[in-house]
């Protein structure tokens, strides 16, 4: 059975390939359509674009819902990872950090449910200071 989460950003696809379609058309015919038909298929695609934009929102608002509980977690691992780049020296624990929060959105974008817990636990852990980094002299 397929999951009914899924069906916005599926949509959303279908709406993108058959703008592609009529695009490549509109392109292929270009010669024998007229100025009104190729204004009129623009403006179609257009719209199939904007159907693509508004399935795209509501798969993105599915995967919020569905995440609220991690929501705050996630906000605030992203506070510690914004105060924590401020103090990092290392090119390496930057690198983490922002490996790591752009895997987390890169999941919340595709609406990989599965993802996104395990994406926000790699976040975390980058935010972490090593354990051997000794506290600094006051």
């Amino acid at each position: 059975m397929q999951d009914t989460a899924d069906q916005p950003q599926q949509l959303a696809d279908l709406f993108t390939k058959l703008a592609a379609e009529v695009d490549a058309f509109r392109n292929a015919h270009y010669d024998d359509l007229s100025p009104r038909q190729r204004a009129d298929l623009e403006a179609q695609i257009q719209q199939l674009y904007d159907f693509h934009d508004q399935f795209c929102g509501e798969a993105i608002q599915n995967t919020i819902d569905a995440l609220q509980g991690d929501l705050t977690q996630l906000t605030n691992v992203t506070y510690q990872a914004s105060d924590a780049l401020k103090h990092l020296r290392s090119v390496a624990q930057i690198i983490n950090i922002v490996s790591a929060a752009s895997t987390v959105v890169s999941d919340i974008m595709a609406a990989d449910y599965g993802a996104v817990p395990d994406a926000v636990r790699s976040l975390v852990q980058a935010v972490q200071p090593p354990s051997d980094k000794t506290p600094a002299s006051s």
